[in-house]
């Protein structure tokens, strides 16, 4: 039987997505997975790795309990899941990093870095496919708690982070905590506190040595009636546990009936130490504002705010050394373009901005200024175009000495250029 689902209504990229009661945004729901598995950006085959990925990241309230089980608010998990550090991972990567079977995912940890914040957070939810197509497999995607979205956003719309798994900072052992379980020896488990992800779980009696695998419900491990080892007046039993790594720990306790359900239980081993990757992830955002195409990745972005009779479109011919698209300021005299990312950015991740820029109309001139997310910068730069393209540049320093911001940029105060062409805006390191 479905749970009640918990659906949010959330803004995603200028566009309203509704949380569909088939099976929303962050929603607790159990259905079962079905998709096929999909490489994480820049994974690597095994290992921890120091790789930087990207992520995209949308936000959502969540709770306490979720679709992975277990309660983040346990005093036994690090202090950052209990602040509400945690994620409900895209449904295709609901096998974690290490491409296990669906609901592997939960527990795994991963280190986001924007341009505000680094933050580590775990997997306690997932963002299922019905209903939301942005976490339909387009991009690698979470969808960050209210809490880690407050961390990390620096105060703008969520967007994209570096992003790369880690073994998960705990301390103590793995528990379990008691999701279901009847007399007759059914039992449906949520382990949490491992390092690792955990690849498969095995059980014996107390007194006895043959192991009996534990099977997937979806997010969780169940035991089917098996009348004796977890039923009531059973000897209880111990587990086997394998990490998605390949490492192997057997639990030195005994799970007994009086372990009732909603108890955590302690097993009284952890997976292996590993160290986490040296060095950060930091986040850079996409240099080529238009190339051929809106930099970005999709859902997010660089966009354009035009203003008075200008219209902006793009156009496949007579653009910059032949290249397969560039844009067309119509009726461009008097008017202006803002062109912004989704993230502000320190303005010394870049030196420069570079346009090429043509007149539809002969010789005219054209501002050009780097902006803040409230206005452009103070020292604008100036241009003659003409009939031909020409290249120009802005140093960002000099363009913005009181500005340590930078939004994007506005092109604007043209005069006698009839329509302006633009081509190949980026921003540059040099």
């Amino acid at each position: 039987m479905l749970s009640t689902l918990k659906c949010t209504i959330q803004t995603i990229f200028a566009i309203c997505l509704t949380c569909l009661c088939s099976g929303g945004i962050g929603c607790d729901t159990n259905k079962d997975s079905n998709s096929e598995h999909t490489t994480i950006p820049k994974h690597p085959a095994d290992g921890v790795s120091s790789e930087c990925g990207s992520v995209r990241m949308t936000q959502y309230t969540s709770s306490d309990s979720r679709w992975c089980g277990f309660d983040r608010t346990s005093p036994i998990l690090p202090e950052f899941v209990r602040q509400g550090m945690t994620v409900a991972i895209a449904e295709p990567w609901n096998g974690s990093s290490w491409n296990g079977a669906p609901g592997e995912a939960c527990g795994e940890c991963w280190e986001l870095a924007t341009t505000f914040a680094t933050q580590i957070v775990m997997v306690h939810d997932l963002c299922p496919i019905e209903g939301n197509p942005i976490c339909a497999g387009s991009h690698f995607h979470f969808d960050v708690a209210s809490e880690v979205a407050a961390k990390i956003d620096g105060g703008q719309w969520l967007g994209e982070a570096a992003v790369r798994r880690v073994p998960c900072p705990v301390t103590g052992n793995i528990h379990v905590q008691i999701t279901a379980r009847n007399q007759w020896g059914y039992m449906q488990l949520a382990f949490f506190n491992h390092r690792f992800p955990i690849r498969e779980v095995a059980y014996r009696a107390a007194d006895s040595a043959q192991w009996h695998p534990m099977e997937r419900c979806l997010a969780r491990w169940c035991q089917e009636e098996d009348k004796s080892t977890f039923s009531k007046g059973g000897p209880g039993g111990v587990f086997r546990l394998t990490s998605a790594n390949g490492d192997v720990v057997e639990a030195r306790e005994v799970l007994t009936y009086d372990v009732t359900e909603g108890s955590d239980f302690n097993t009284g081993v952890q997976f292996a130490e590993a160290a986490s990757p040296e060095g950060v992830c930091p986040f850079t955002p996409p240099g080529d504002v238009f190339i051929d195409e809106w930099g970005g990745i999709e859902g997010v972005r660089w966009e354009y705010n035009d203003w008075g009779s200008t219209e902006v479109s793009d156009i496949t011919s007579d653009c910059a050394a032949q290249s397969a698209a560039c844009l067309q300021f119509k009726s461009f005299d008097g008017n202006g373009v803002h062109i912004t990312y989704r993230h502000t950015f320190p303005k010394h991740i870049f030196r420069r901005v570079t346009v090429q820029l043509k007149s539809s109309s002969g010789k005219g001139t054209v501002e050009i200024a780097p902006r803040s997310k409230d206005a452009k910068c103070t020292s604008p730069s100036t241009f003659d175009v003409t009939g031909d393209w020409t290249t120009v540049a802005v140093n960002i320093d000099d363009s913005c000495p009181q500005t340590e911001w930078i939004h994007g940029l506005t092109i604007s105060r043209s005069n006698g250029v009839g329509d302006l062409f633009v081509d190949n805006i980026e921003f540059t390191e040099n």
